[in-house]
């Protein structure tokens, strides 16, 4: 597999360091994908679609760098890449995939050109939890799987061929050599190797429950150009402790920094898939992508010791039963405390009038903010527990301005408006609209806004329900939608 980037960055002769010719970082061609060119690696093939979903292009400041998802919120990658501007991009080309938005981006402070450093990290602003993860290799896992021999796969959207071929994610089986406490090389002798472009992508093993782990972080190419020639990882565990005390986010998801077992709740959902399947569509995330169920690699796993069967326990606190609002249209925080045996999150729904809305709030007190126009609701509240444990609430009813009509024509409630549906101040009657055919509420501007409605959490939009009733209409959706297993919003910080 070689590196692929934008440009070639400056070569770097560092024969004090590893006594070999010249060495190259594995950072970002010149050129991307010229007609032509056969995209084949060094002993190295093509993804399939959805194949390695973890392993993501890095661009920024006109290069391309490689990265991995090590964590549902962090991207691992190389220090040489910088920390300006990043974008990352899930995929299997520059063309397909999704791009998701960083919070910030930071290079490992000692880093001074050594092999052994170059690492770097980026905080997505959102948890990447439609696909599993591929975690570090760490604690006793290290002993057991890293070492000179061991069988690794690389990854990468760099070249393939001399100073061309990025932008394509391409994969190869190789050996370790060179195995250090820092840094160690893969390829060689006409083996898959890595090339610029490849630069912060991973060295993955696999390991006897056939998940796949990181174990490098591709820093340097030991030649000028894409060749066959040894490449240089930096010892990715390494990385794991700054990256975790740095951004107080848990990347040892199953061991304390110090490398004892000491499994999360996200030890687990690693992705466990074969090398040269595809695994659905970047469409649909990946809907294919298989995954470990729960890593006991170093010990009993965090289901075992930590299992529970209690469902949640939700109370819609506000509004309150029988709870009467002047107010039309009222603006309303529907608000659900949830609590599980186990304190760890709940995924929270609410029901309106009987459709379940699409909004899932993962803190307590969950709130819902919405804006309600005058009518009878009744609101329950649904939560699913880490375990896939369910529950709901008791319901809650509560009106919103005059329910019934005064016969002056306002609502049209008692028919005794002017019924003529002509939008000027009754509800009761249906007009007509040009094909003879009677208009709903919402063609006549019947509904209010709730939120934008488009980012499936914070926002929420109405619209109209038959017969001039009103409520949340983000969507019908079972509450048992389909998640990557329990692996929802946990900041295990």
């Amino acid at each position: 597999m070689h590196d692929r980037s934008e440009k070639i960055l400056p070569r770097l002769s560092l024969l004090s360091i590893l006594a070999l010719p010249t060495v190259s970082w594995a950072g970002s061609p010149t050129e991307v994908q010229q007609a032509g060119v056969e995209p084949v690696i060094w002993g190295g093939d093509e993804t399939e679609p959805c194949a390695w979903p973890t392993v993501v292009r890095v661009t920024g400041n006109g290069s391309l760098c490689t990265g991995t998802l090590i964590h549902p919120k962090v991207v691992m990658y190389a220090a040489h890449c910088g920390s300006q501007d990043k974008i990352i991009r899930f995929g299997d080309t520059q063309n397909t995939g999704k791009t998701e938005q960083v919070e910030y981006c930071k290079t490992n402070p000692s880093y001074n050109g050594s092999q052994g450093s170059d690492w770097a990290y980026c905080v997505l602003q959102r948890e990447i939890t439609e696909i599993p993860i591929t975690p570090i290799g760490y604690g006793c896992e290290v002993n057991q799987y890293y070492g000179n021999g061991a069988s690794v796969a690389v990854v990468g959207f760099g070249n393939n061929t001399g100073d061309t071929g990025a932008g394509t994610k391409r994969w190869g089986f190789t050996t370790i050599s060179n195995a250090g406490q820092s840094r160690f090389d893969v390829g060689g002798n006409s083996s898959t190797t890595i090339c610029s472009g490849d630069s912060g992508g991973p060295a993955f093993i696999r390991y006897d429950d056939q998940s796949w782990h990181v174990y490098g972080i591709a820093s340097t190419k030991n030649d000028d150009t894409c060749s066959s020639a040894k490449g240089t990882h930096a010892l990715a565990r390494n990385a794991a402790s700054w990256i975790e005390n740095d951004s107080g986010i848990d990347v040892t998801v199953c061991h304390d920094l110090d490398g004892s077992w000491n499994p999360g709740p996200l030890c687990g959902n690693f992705f466990n898939g074969q090398p040269t399947l595809s695994y659905g569509s970047w469409y649909t995330w990946c809907e294919d992508a298989t995954a470990l169920d729960w890593s006991s690699t170093c010990g009993t796993d965090f289901y075992s010791e930590n299992y529970e069967a209690s469902p949640p326990q939700l109370e819609i606190t506000a509004p309150f039963d029988g709870q009467s609002f002047p107010d039309d249209p009222l603006m309303l925080d529907v608000t659900v405390l949830a609590s599980d045996d186990g304190d760890l999150p709940v995924d929270v729904q609410i029901e309106i009038n009987g459709m379940l809305q699409n909004k899932v709030v993962s803190e307590s007190p969950a709130m819902f903010g919405a804006v309600f126009p005058a009518g009878e609701y009744t609101v329950v509240a649904h939560g699913v527990d880490f375990w896939g444990n369910a529950a709901q609430s008791q319901p809650v009813t509560f009106t919103v301005g005059p329910v019934s009509g005064d016969g002056d024509g306002d609502e049209g409630g008692d028919g005794d408006g002017d019924g003529d549906g002509d939008g000027d101040g009754d509800s009761g009657g249906q007009e007509e609209s040009d094909d003879g055919e009677p208009t709903t509420a919402g063609e006549t501007g019947g509904g209010v806004p709730i939120g934008d409605g488009t980012d499936g959490g914070g926002g929420c939009s109405m619209t109209p329900a038959p017969r001039g009733l009103a409520w949340f209409g983000l969507g019908l959706l079972g509450l048992a939608r389909v998640r990557r297993r329990r692996y929802r919003s946990i900041s295990n910080s």
